[in-house]
């Protein structure tokens, strides 16, 4: 017992206690959100948290159809995949009633994702079962880009051809579900609340019935969302995800903002751009409990794809467009990411460690709590000392698994198959998968964000990316020989100036 009656180590330790403790509470903060909204929305017998605060309010519900703004909803796409069609079926279909145009940006005709958007517009317009039902479908071809990124890139073209009598703009990933309730949430939000932004919604990985086995590597990706509670314990939360935005029209265009300038000026990342926005204009950004993308989490997801993952959204804090962007980045990155992650890490670590020990105690019978025993800058028992340290791992560990649950049935009540959300593995595989999992994570997030520090290029979809003060610098991809080549900056940006993208 010397090591852990040292005053310095047990102060060290005080540290490491107060993190665990800090997540513990924000997990809280996250479960009683959901749990509250939820409970009002089945209490009220509301579909979405628009028609429930208008129930409390003695509101009508029904308007005009002649009132519900125009979206246009942008969706970047780059190659297909097995859930793509179907993800592309849902978000056709989960509009809010009114006019909505989808825009289908992709850098290529060679993209496989043309072909399929193309088979997939002409099998819904041959529907007769499906007419009237979401809105009309457009492709755009942005071509390759070599000053920004592509992601970037395929939106700003897609912009130049939203339908300027649009009110909200929803740029969506196609990897996620989405829900009619998700539009309808966003649009409230942006209609009562000018003070915000922008609307974000956050992603769900979540373990199907139909799954067999679940890898380590999915396991990671689960604790790397559950970190991501920590985020939405708020309904204005610090930072967006780019999969999942809406804002006012006016407001992407107005140059005085300055989101479609800072994109355009060799952008990388779409969400962190326009969180920094937020920021710098003292505006706000909001997360309504029910705009959750849900998607079935890979079985078979591997390692390498997990690390380049997280590699990616590491790279990500390590560009910005001005001051605001570097500033908040960098905190993010050094502070929570390199800092906070690896003291959680030894959280984790240390409160094993300690239940080893204290078994080892009760098994010698050496569990006495006698005042002999008190030592350290604490003046307390080693025993309760780890017994403490234990307790809040536990206590963390468990509303981390309890916010999953609560973002669960969250899903399920805005789903209309509410039992894909219900796994058959083991629980207590789950429960230790999901454990090991998030220390897994921790460990490869806290290094890959000091990697950062010390690189300059990322891998995205097989194009490579170098970044300098916080832009792209170069681009390079390989041609049909498998060869590397790159168009300087300054000329891939003139040619997208001048060119004029066709839309079909």
């Amino acid at each position: 017992d010397e090591w852990i009656c040292d005053p310095v180590l047990q102060a060290g330790l005080a540290v490491v206690f107060t993190t665990g403790l800090a997540f513990t509470i924000i997990w809280i903060m996250t479960w009683w959100r959901f749990t509250t909204n939820l409970n009002r929305l089945r209490r009220t017998g509301s579909a979405c948290i628009s028609d429930m605060l208008r129930k409390e309010k003695g509101q009508e519900l029904e308007m005009s159809k002649k009132a519900l703004p125009k979206v246009s909803v942008l969706l970047p796409v780059k190659g297909v995949h097995s859930m793509s069609v179907h993800n592309w079926q849902h978000q056709m279909e989960s509009t809010h009633g009114g006019e909505v145009e989808f825009i289908f940006c992709m850098e290529s005709t060679e993209d496989p994702a043309y072909e399929a958007v193309k088979r997939f517009r002409a099998a819904r317009n041959s529907d007769t079962s499906r007419k009237g039902q979401g809105g009309e479908i457009k492709i755009v071809v942005a071509g390759l880009s070599f000053h920004s990124s592509q992601k970037i890139h395929n939106l700003l073209e897609g912009v130049k051809h939203m339908n300027p009598l649009s009110d909200y703009v929803l740029f969506l990933d196609d990897d996620a579900e989405m829900r009619p309730v998700i539009m309808r949430d966003m649009i409230f939000h942006l209609e009562e609340d000018p003070s915000v932004l922008v609307v974000t919604g956050y992603p769900h990985e979540y373990i199907a019935p139909t799954t067999k086995s679940v890898s380590f590597a999915a396991y990671m990706l689960l604790g790397y969302r559950k970190l991501a509670y920590l985020n939405i314990c708020l309904l204005h939360p610090p930072a967006l995800w780019g999969g999942c935005l809406m804002l006012r029209r006016r407001e992407l265009v107005d140059s005085n903002i300055g989101i479609l300038e800072a994109w355009r000026e060799r952008g990388y990342s779409d969400d962190m751009i326009l969180g920094g926005r937020v920021h710098r204009l003292h505006r706000r950004m909001c997360h309504p409990t029910t705009c959750v993308l849900s998607t079935e989490v890979d079985p078979a997801y591997s390692f390498a794809k997990h690390f380049n993952y997280i590699r990616r959204q590491m790279f990500v804090l390590e560009t910005y467009s001005d001051m605001t962007d570097k500033t908040q980045n960098y905190i993010l990155l050094v502070l929570v990411c390199i800092f906070v992650l690896s003291i959680a890490l030894i959280f984790h670590i240390v409160s094993l460690y300690f239940v080893v020990r204290i078994a080892a105690r009760v098994l010698a019978g050496n569990s006495t709590l006698s005042s002999d025993s008190y030592c350290g800058f604490f003046m307390a028992p080693p025993l309760v000392l780890e017994s403490m340290m234990v307790a809040n791992c536990a206590c963390s560990f468990f509303m981390s698994m309890q916010c999953d649950s609560i973002i669960n049935q969250t899903c399920q009540f805005v789903s209309d198959r509410p039992d894909k959300f219900v796994h058959r593995q083991n629980y207590f595989m789950v429960l230790f998968g999901s454990f090991v999992g998030f220390m897994g994570n921790l460990a490869v997030q806290s290094s890959s964000a000091i990697a950062t520090l010390f690189t300059d290029s990322i891998v995205w979809s097989g194009v490579t990316y170098y970044q300098k003060h916080g832009k792209v610098e170069a681009v390079w991809r390989k041609d049909s020989q498998g060869k590397p080549y790159t168009v300087p900056a300054h000329e891939s940006m003139q040619r997208s100036l001048q060119t004029n993208t066709v839309i079909e």
